[in-house]
Order: structure tokens, then sequence, then C-alpha cells
């Protein structure tokens, strides 16, 4: 080797000692930039979180030690569409249907028992004289006098619903003397044989037997027919509250009469298509169902 190979290779050498020796800066930037995304990420997760408590708590009804109430394949909804002109009242009726669907709700057969009833009117209380008269038990065993009937018969809102739900057991099987084809209420005394003590699962759920959605034609002018199917969809496959709060949620069609300042998105949003979804796709008998309905919207919403 000549003396100039001899140096420069020495040279060479002393280079890679000194770099080797120097800390390495050029890979902590990125390290840095990584925890800080990460740190962000988690903060919105917690946020988005929060967001999704406050939505489902705020418009689900969940008694206390008593199951969410849906449909169930046992009942399944019949929609019945009634005070539009025909091609309207089709529209509707395909619309309910196609979320029903979506969410994975079960629907019945075409030629089915109507439980899920869609009537629109301007004439709201000769409407409840005529039905009375004709049907004793629209209202299940609950009472004309009761509260939650004085609330659905005096409210002023553009669109009302109410339920009427029916006891089962674990296996599906109905409790007591309720009309479950019908509008009517199982009796909550009656005795399931088939009860288990746990702390994990209801003994019996509550399944949507019939509801009754009225739309009072002059309150709901000024909203497209698209958000009126959308938020008849909404409140006739879930058992929501008469007074439903969206919170902070970013869009939901239940703020289309809230008056919250929000304006309604066209349809149902992605919250509420997370909601429809999650109802439909927990164990009906977990008591924890509630948390379950959470969770499965955060991971549909925002997913890992």
């Amino acid at each position: 080797m000549s003396r100039r190979e001899k140096i420069l290779q020495s040279s060479l050498l002393t280079c890679w000692g000194i770099l080797a020796a120097l800390p390495s800066v050029a890979a902590d930037p990125p390290k840095a930039q990584l925890d800080t995304v990460t740190v962000e990420a988690a903060k919105n997760r917690k946020a988005l979180e929060r967001q999704v408590s406050s939505f489902v708590s705020g418009i689900a009804v969940a008694p206390y030690q008593e199951s969410l109430a849906d449909w169930q394949p046992s009942v399944p909804p019949c929609p019945l569409v009634a005070g539009l002109p025909r091609e309207d009242g089709e529209y509707m009726l395909a619309r309910i249907s196609k979320i029903a669907q979506a969410a994975g709700a079960p629907l019945a057969d075409e030629h089915c028992k109507p439980n899920l009833f869609v009537i629109v009117t301007s004439q709201v209380d000769a409407l409840f004289k005529a039905w009375g008269r004709r049907d004793p038990n629209m209202f299940g065993e609950m009472k004309a006098g009761g509260t939650v009937v004085h609330k659905f018969l005096h409210s002023s809102t553009p669109v009302r619903a109410f339920y009427n739900a029916s006891l089962y057991n674990s296996d599906g099987m109905p409790l007591g003397g309720g009309d479950t084809q019908g509008s009517g209420i199982a009796n909550e005394t009656a005795w399931n044989l088939r009860a288990e003590a746990t702390r994990i699962q209801f003994n019996d759920v509550r399944n949507l037997a019939s509801v009754i959605v009225i739309i009072d034609g002059p309150r709901a002018k000024g909203i497209t027919f698209g958000q009126l199917a959308a938020y008849v969809a909404m409140i006739g496959l879930a058992e929501i509250r008469i007074d439903a709060r969206a919170g902070d949620a970013p869009s939901s069609i239940l703020q289309l009469f809230a008056g919250s300042g929000k304006a309604a998105p066209p349809g149902l949003s992605a919250w509420d298509e997370a909601f429809l979804r999650a109802i439909y796709h927990i164990d009906h008998l977990d008591q924890h169902q509630l948390a379950r309905v959470k969770t499965a919207m955060v991971g549909e919403i925002a997913p890992h």
C-alpha cells in the first residue's frame, strides 16, 4: 500500500470514529414528533369517548336494572304509514325499511300486522279520540291519565312517539299476557320460570311490541321529506327519550326539532347510524349493554 493510500485510509477511520462517537441526533426529531401525535390522538379519543357517552346517555331510555328496548326477531317491526299521498307514503316506508336493514334490525314480512304506526295529521286531538274509541288498548295497559301517556297526548313537538314494550325471557318467550303483536304491554309481574341469578345478564328483557309515531303536519313545515323520514326511522327503531338531547355531538338527526342552533343533517348522521347499529349488534341480555353501545360507537366513529 502506498503512503498516500495509508494516509487516506487513516483519515477515513478517524472520520468514522468521530461519527460513531457523536450522539444520534438525526433520529430524535421524528421520534419526538411521533410521541406528540400519539398524545394528541389519545386526548382526542378521550374527548370523543366523553362526547359519545353524553350522546348515548342523553337519548337512550335505559330504566334502572332493565334492558334497553328495541325490536327483536320475536316481534319484528311492521311499519304502516298513513296520512300522506301514496307516493310520499311509499317513500317513507321504503326509507324506514332501508335504515332498519342497514342497522341490522329485523323486519316483518310484507303481509304482517302493523305495529310501527307512522301517522301524519293536522288534527292530532281528533285522531287520538277516534283511535281511542276504536282501540282502547292503543297505549297497552297504561291508562290515559298516566304521566307518560299524558306527555304524549299533550306534546307540542312536531313529531312525537309512544313506545309499548313487552317483557321476554332469555329464550325470547313472552312473559305475561301482553298482546305482543298489537299495542299491548306485557304484565311486568309475570313469573319468569327460566330466570337465573346472574350479574352479567338480564333474566328478562324489554322488547318493543308497538310504536306510535304522530307527525303534526302544520308544525313539521320547513323541513325536507328526507329529514322527516330519517327522524321517524331513528325514533321508531329505538326507544328514544321524549326530550332527547344530542349533547355536543357534531351532528344528529335528533337536532331537527331540538332548537339547539345546530343545523340537522339531511338524513341520519354517522353518529345516528353508529348508535342504531350498536343497539342491534350488542347482546340484548348484557347488563352492561349501555356501556357496550358507547364502546361500539367510538370504535366505529374513530377506528384504531
